[in-house]
């Protein structure tokens, strides 16, 4: 992991910051895709580089940068991100996709320097501390996601409603985990286009 170079910003710096983390194959064309709609809709995105420029386009290759990330300073370059954005002084989102939601999620606890709004894709785990402030988090899941659990998603709902938060969960019937990336093996256009449209109107601006 590199300093904060491995953090791109796209859009007006004036505009609220919505923090995207990439899923387990990397910054690849899907992730900036959906970076260019949010700055379309207004927002300026901090798109941190967790694999150093590396991406995958195979399950196992994907599986193998997961594995070989160092965690822990996943984390410190996400906190870092989180006390910048905070330290401006501005509510801002962090949005996730599968392995970038799990993360996401772990900013939750961070009190103040932590994310007014969270949208999850197919991953999230419940906040780890007592100190959460995140007021609203939007999962967008699939049924008999192996990935992504019955268990695992109810718990996640579970842990921010007693922080206070108003969780919703949007479900894609038909569709499987990375539904919304389009250049996985799981796309579904139809699923895709109205995730698009939930995430807008939740962080348009």
């Amino acid at each position: 992991m590199g300093p904060e170079s491995d953090v791109e910003v796209i859009g007006d710096p004036a505009q609220p910051a919505v923090l995207l983390l990439h899923p387990w194959w990397g910054i690849t064309p899907a992730v900036r895709w959906w970076a260019e709609q949010l700055v379309g809709a207004g927002r300026r995105v901090l798109l941190p580089d967790l694999y150093g420029g590396r991406t995958a386009d195979t399950i196992d290759g994907a599986e193998a940068l997961a594995d070989a990330m160092d965690h822990a300073a996943a984390l410190r370059l996400l906190e870092r991100c989180a006390d910048q954005l905070a330290s401006e002084g501005q509510a801002w989102a962090a949005m996730g996709f599968s392995l970038g939601a799990f993360l996401a999620c772990h900013l939750a606890s961070r009190g103040a320097a932590g994310p007014r709004e969270l949208v999850l894709f197919y991953g999230g785990q419940p906040p780890e501390g007592d100190d959460v402030q995140t007021k609203i988090v939007e999962l967008h899941v699939v049924a008999d996601d192996e990935y992504f659990t019955e268990e695992e998603l109810t718990t996640t709902e579970v842990g921010f409603r007693s922080h206070g938060a108003v969780v919703e969960t949007c479900r894609y019937e038909g569709s499987r985990h990375w539904f919304a990336e389009r250049d996985s093996p799981a796309f579904d256009e139809e699923a895709a286009a109205l995730s698009l449209s939930r995430v807008l109107a939740r962080l348009g601006v």
